[in-house]
């Protein structure tokens, strides 16, 4: 486990906050924080998860923390061994494809239903947060790890934006939890210097534009090329996981400030 995690407090101006993140109850905060941590690769997988050292990064108590961690393992980012307690979730290429398959099988279920049941003022919301996501640029990993959260978030609400027209908290929560586990397999293994080269804001202004005229076959295949489902970020994390590489330099890089 780290000695020290780049966790608690991280947003420290005002603006960089987002309605989603924690406050002040303390099992939401330390959900909050071992999630993100877990999935920006701040944990190398299969790491013991301690629940006194837990408490100390975070700043909770010990009742906190195993909620937490409690939480967590319905959602596959965490794992109980019997007489060997919790970890952070394995890494294998069989789970990736797996992941991503579902992942993406789960969204064109979503959006279908979005399409179906979304009315003007979900339009509205996804207009208006296409605009607030439209502001970030895509970031390196040597200008930090809270950077590239910010930019990985802006884009993260956009999506989110678009399935919650499906109207099912359900298939919502399924979305959001698989959808954690794929890029927790980019943080760890992909080749964000594909980001840099793409044109966020046209592609995302045209899946919103197809959603918006219900073009269902538009809005699938554009986010097939997007975020987690593009080619080169999969191509990055197949090779890497082939190789073998539990991709501790690279798990650096992303936690690094």
């Amino acid at each position: 486990m780290p000695t020290k995690l780049p966790s608690v407090a991280t947003f420290t101006a005002p603006g960089a906050r987002y309605p989603g993140d924690p406050g002040k109850n303390p099992t939401e905060a330390a959900t909050f924080w071992l999630r993100r941590d877990i999935v920006r690769g701040v944990f190398k997988p299969l790491e013991r998860l301690k629940v006194k050292q837990l408490t100390q990064f975070y700043g909770v108590g010990a009742t906190p923390v195993r909620e937490a961690i409690s939480r967590l393992l319905a959602t596959s980012l965490v794992i109980h061994e019997p007489q060997k307690g919790y970890r952070v979730a394995g890494v294998s290429l069989l789970d990736y494809n797996d992941v991503l398959d579902i992942y993406q099988r789960i969204r064109r279920l979503a959006l279908e239903l979005a399409m179906a049941r979304g009315d003007e003022a979900w339009e509205e919301r996804v207009v208006v947060q296409m605009h607030r996501s439209l502001k970030a640029r895509p970031v390196d990993a040597g200008e930090g790890a809270e950077a590239r959260e910010l930019w990985q978030r802006a884009y993260g609400d956009l999506h989110a934006e678009l399935v919650s027209g499906c109207a099912s908290p359900a298939l919502i929560r399924i979305f959001r939890d698989i959808g954690a586990r794929a890029e927790r397999y980019g943080n760890l293994y992909g080749d964000i210097t594909s980001d840099l080269a793409r044109d966020f804001a046209a592609e995302h202004r045209e899946i919103v534009d197809a959603l918006i005229a219900r073009d269902s076959q538009r809005v699938q295949a554009l986010l097939d090329a997007s975020g987690a489902l593009s080619a080169p970020m999969r191509a990055s994390v197949i090779e890497a996981l082939a190789a073998g590489d539990a991709g501790p330099a690279r798990r650096r890089r992303i936690a690094s400030r």
